[in-house]
């Protein structure tokens, strides 16, 4: 019933309009491990290859950035040789050996070079999502491309909203 009456309500083409509660099942949902890094493919070695890691605020557990943690050896520009000992190039796609890893040490090995020979290993805590990241990125861009479109004579000052979370960021800058 829940579900017909929400659909219903989907018809109107109104904002604001809700419905909850009633019986119905919930899916189990898999958590995929994201590392807080832009990730592409070489194509030549097939390897995976971090091409930005995204800054974060580590105290802050809603805005932790995985790869710039204490203790873990990360660069841009590191080739990830192999997750958890299975090695990148012979995978179709490398986060399928991240799901169910949020919150639990995985073991990278990483190069500068897209070869075996020479790489060391680091340990990483994926989280389960990246917004927050891409988000925070995005603001401290903007503040540095004001800062230096205007020799630092101009402020930037994101407040994402009126409420607790958008107060604390004025008040933070």
């Amino acid at each position: 019933l829940t579900y017909i009456i929400g659909e219903m309500i989907g018809e109107l083409n109104v904002g604001h309009t809700y419905v909850g509660g009633g019986d119905y099942p919930k899916a189990e949902r898999v958590q995929q491990g994201l590392l807080g890094a832009k990730i592409e493919r070489d194509p030549s070695s097939r390897y995976y290859r971090i091409k930005k890691i995204l800054k974060g605020e580590n105290w802050d557990k809603s805005a932790r950035s995985p790869l710039t943690e204490i203790g873990v050896d990360a660069r841009e520009g590191d080739y990830i040789i192999a997750i958890d000992g299975k090695p990148t190039n012979e995978m179709i796609d490398m986060y399928e050996a991240l799901v169910n890893t949020v919150g639990k040490q995985v073991t990278l090995k990483l190069n500068s070079e897209a070869k075996e020979a020479g790489s060391r290993s680091t340990t990483v805590v994926p989280v389960g999502g990246e917004h927050t990241l891409y988000y925070y990125n995005w603001v401290h861009e903007n503040i540095e491309k004001v800062s230096k479109a205007t020799d630092g004579k101009v402020g930037y000052l994101h407040i994402p909203d009126m409420g607790t979370g958008g107060l604390v960021e004025f008040v933070k800058y």
